[in-house]
């Protein structure tokens, strides 16, 4: 899973209340004495630098006697409406002068000072941050860029994400231009989705979320929120002869194909441009999650084969129009709480929109982590 796979880690946190990090550090406080700054700042593992209008400057011999302490577990810069947590080997090096922490506005800076004279941050150029509210209690998410952040999300309402880079790092809200009313009901999952990079837009940042989603564009997100936990590969004895090599959609398709997760419609076709059914998706996504084999770190539950039309007779009025091959699909859809009906019912021959999609895989993407 994504949280064992990284080994050291520099956690940023950015609370709800700001969409930026807190005003440039106006001076700067050395600390070389690590014995006398640990008194009254340890706490839990956590050291702490309260860094609001404060760069801090650690020698080489803090940062070694640091580093040996075995008390010390974590660095906890506590700005105004952010926390910066850093595991402290990340920051060592026998090499070191000193190390320079500055929370700047719109960023979390380090740089280093070597013996020999050298200064450098570890990373010479910015990397954006984007991120979406996500929850009702004002969750934030966190892009991912290539494998190099990994979110996780808090309870009171942060967003947290970990990474292996250090140096210089810009956050920016994320909207798609036409889904920025948070009154509405897909806000949070849309934007959640884009700045995760699971779903993109439609052009001019135009996302579109009462449209209708092709079984290609099911594919690619079935893999971009999977990616992290899923083993994907693509078997060369398969083909379709509607999905050609070089078409933006054919790796996703394939990936999908080789590992049973989707199939084709007959006559050796896929229909990459046709539209998947509520059936149809709620069917892909009970493969994709057996396939995986739990669920939010739970076991799946069991499904009553012989009872499967009673259940969903009592919880869908339009249950005559699921097909048989679907029903348990809908009905374990249902148990996770990943797609659910309405007054209606589970509507298993309408198109899904958008911004249903954004919610399904929002979901599966967190549940995942």
């Amino acid at each position: 899973m994504k949280k064992r796979l990284v080994i050291i880690l520099t956690l940023i946190c950015v609370m709800l209340s700001q969409s930026v990090f807190c005003a440039a550090a106006s001076n700067t406080q050395t600390v070389d004495d690590a014995g006398s700054y640990i008194n009254g700042r340890l706490n839990g593992g956590y050291l702490d630098f309260d860094s609001v209008g404060i760069a801090y400057l650690l020698t080489g011999g803090a940062l070694s006697a640091l580093y040996y302490e075995p008390s010390v577990k974590y660095y906890r810069f506590i700005g105004d409406g952010v926390t910066v947590t850093a595991d402290k080997n990340a920051f060592f090096d026998f090499n070191l002068q000193s190390a320079r922490f500055e929370l700047e506005k719109n960023a979390f800076n380090v740089t280093y000072t070597y013996n020999d004279g050298r200064r450098a941050a570890l990373s010479q150029t910015r990397i954006p941050i984007s991120y979406a509210v996500s929850g009702a209690a004002g969750e934030l998410k966190a892009a991912r860029f290539g494998g190099v952040f990994v979110p996780s999300f808090s309870k009171d309402g942060a967003l947290c994400f970990e990474t292996t880079l250090l140096g210089a790092f810009d956050t920016a809200p994320f909207e798609f231009s036409d889904v920025k009313n948070p009154a509405k009901w897909y806000y949070r999952y849309v934007n959640g989705a884009g700045a995760l990079g699971i779903m993109n837009g439609m052009g001019d940042n135009m996302f579109k979320p009462e449209g209708g989603v092709s079984r290609a564009q099911l594919a690619a997100m079935i893999v971009k929120a999977t990616q992290d936990d899923v083993s994907y590969r693509i078997d060369d004895s398969l083909s379709f002869t509607d999905v050609a090599r070089g078409k933006w959609y054919y790796d996703y398709i394939m990936k999908c194909a080789s590992l049973k997760i989707v199939e084709g419609i007959g006559g050796g076709r896929f229909d990459p441009e046709g539209f998947a059914t509520r059936e149809e998706i709620a069917t892909v996504i009970a493969r994709l999650i057996r396939l995986i084999g739990s669920f939010d770190g739970a076991p799946l539950p069991a499904i009553d084969k012989s009872g499967a039309r009673t259940e969903l007779s009592a919880r869908y009025p339009d249950e005559g129009r699921i097909h048989d091959f679907s029903a348990e699909s809908v009905l374990l859809c249902g148990y996770l709480g990943i797609m659910n009906g309405d007054s209606v019912g589970f509507r298993p021959r309408s198109g899904a929109t958008r911004a249903e999609c954004a919610k399904i895989f929002g979901i599966i993407y967190e549940k995942m982590l």
